[in-house]
């Protein structure tokens, strides 16, 4: 019996840094847990299990990065070249 085999994609990117509460990736949701005091964002649930993976997983690919956000990339297939907040893809 011949046996499976199974294409496992090898991600292209992987996050690094965290969260700096700029809200840029909440500011397009209508998202009741926002909040914006001028100065610094905040989720009243980001501590939550109750927070949607969408958030959690946010930012997920480099295009989505905004300037300031304090999340970085690094691109595997570009011989881990970091990809930070405003560069996009070249």
């Amino acid at each position: 019996m011949k046996e499976k085999s199974y294409d496992i994609p090898f991600p292209r990117y992987i996050r690094k840094g965290h969260c700096i509460r700029c809200g840029w990736c909440c500011l397009n949701e209508d998202c009741e847990h926002f909040e914006f005091d001028g100065k610094t964002a905040t989720c009243k649930i980001y501590d939550s299990p109750d927070r949607p993976i969408r958030c959690i997983l946010y930012p997920d690919m480099p295009p989505l990065l905004h300037k300031g956000c304090g999340y970085y990339f690094i691109d595997l297939w570009e011989d881990n070249k970091e990809i930070m907040p405003g560069d996009g893809l070249k």
